[in-house]
């Protein structure tokens, strides 16, 4: 069974066009906003509203406008006194990453968003959430009305194949049942094999691997080829070695980053565990 859709970026425009594009260019209520997290910054942008970002950080690459913006420093170490000159009347923070940063903002009278989706039915409420903030809550509400339909015309599985999920190589590093990814995995029709892991990202050994002996091995990190990971040691009786079912080239912003475009990795990865060509 194909499962090829249309790009979930198509179906946000036709959502946008849906909803009516004459809303008031009061677009994003006149605020001034900074968004530090790539995915908020994708959220943004999907509404209509990118012309209200005064600033983002240097990991805030999609879509392609985003890497025009101003650049206040990266993701994980943002440059407070460059977001303070922009003068922003809000900013777009993740937790728990950027706690120690919301204290300085807060004591300079600046505004903060906290954004923590862990799975895709809170990266919809987010994408609604910040549409109130920009004033563009019936864009949001077209946004996440066709995405949720897209994930409305996915089947029930019989056959739920093992993922196993690889983040970082050295040190070998999994995700556990709580995280986003494991979300994603598990609305594809699949199986995280370390849903069980009692962290959100276990360090894991080859031999803890191969016990699990997943169907599928998802590769989420650059610098590692899927020849690479056939030929580790032991790993040559694993399911998924066996039958050439290891992924190296999804984008891995698809299913790590909690934006519109995860519905779009949860179809693309369903894709990959079900088709049978």
């Amino acid at each position: 069974m194909s499962l090829v859709r249309p790009s979930v970026w198509q179906l946000v425009v036709s959502a946008l066009l849906a909803a009516g594009c004459g809303q008031s260019r009061q677009a994003a209520g006149g605020l001034r906003v900074v968004s530090l997290v790539p995915s908020v910054t994708e959220d943004i942008f999907a509404l209509g509203a990118g012309g209200s970002l005064a600033g983002t950080t240097n990991q805030c690459d999609y879509p392609e406008a985003a890497r025009r913006t101003f650049k206040v420093g990266d993701f994980a170490t943002p440059d407070v006194e460059r977001i303070a000159a922009l003068r922003p009347d809000l900013v777009f923070v993740a937790l728990p990453l950027h706690a120690p940063l919301v204290e300085k903002l807060q004591e300079l009278g600046i505004r903060t968003y906290a954004s923590q989706p862990g799975n895709i039915a809170e990266v919809l409420a987010e994408i609604e959430s910040v549409g109130v903030l920009l004033g563009r809550k019936g864009r949001a509400r077209a946004i996440t009305e066709s995405l949720a339909a897209q994930l409305g015309l996915l089947p029930s599985w019989s056959d739920t194949p093992g993922v196993y999920i690889e983040i970082s190589a050295a040190p070998m590093m999994t995700v556990g049942g709580r995280t986003f990814v494991a979300d994603i995995v598990r609305r594809a029709g699949g199986r995280n094999v370390f849903d069980d892991a009692v962290v959100d990202y276990p360090v894991v050994t080859p031999e803890d691997v191969a016990a699990r002996n997943p169907d599928v091995v998802l590769v989420l990190h650059p610098g590692t080829s899927r020849v690479e990971v056939a030929q580790r040691v032991g790993w040559q009786r694993i399911t998924a070695v066996r039958t050439g079912r290891i992924h190296d080239d999804i984008d891995d912003d698809l299913l790590m980053r909690p934006g519109p475009r995860a519905v779009e990795g949860v179809l693309e990865l369903a894709k990959r565990l079900h088709d049978k060509r």
